[in-house]
């Protein structure tokens, strides 16, 4: 259940069908604090590693999260977080790089930005 305090605790519905927690805790039953909805796409972004089920449209997120995607978009966002990946790695071996006017970064706030915008 999500704690009595949280923000999201009188919500009935959420946009998205996961939600990230920083905390469980056992009162007078267990609850999860400090909860946000997260997306599929932020899912796929952010998740850990990605395995692509090609024949089943199917991508599994961290060995237990399953999406159902064409196998298609999976693979793109397999590769936009390789791009990541790199651009952080450039991130930390130059602290002075901008990384907010790069395509990598663009791409991503486009995306999950579009997202939001298809649920409405």
């Amino acid at each position: 259940a999500i704690h009595p305090s949280s923000v999201n605790q009188p919500l009935l519905r959420f946009n998205h069908n996961f939600l990230i927690y920083h905390e469980k805790v056992k009162t007078t039953r267990v609850y999860i604090r400090d909860c946000s909805v997260i997306s599929p796409y932020a899912i796929l972004l952010f998740g850990g590693p990605i395995t692509v089920k090609h024949e089943s449209g199917q991508v599994i997120v961290d060995k237990w999260i399953y999406l159902q995607t064409p196998a298609q978009t999976a693979v793109l966002f397999k590769e936009l977080r390789q791009a990541l990946d790199q651009l952080l790695t450039k991130k930390i071996n130059d602290p002075s790089l901008d990384m907010l006017g790069t395509d990598v970064v663009a791409t991503i706030v486009h995306l999950l930005v579009d997202e939001n915008k298809l649920e409405k």
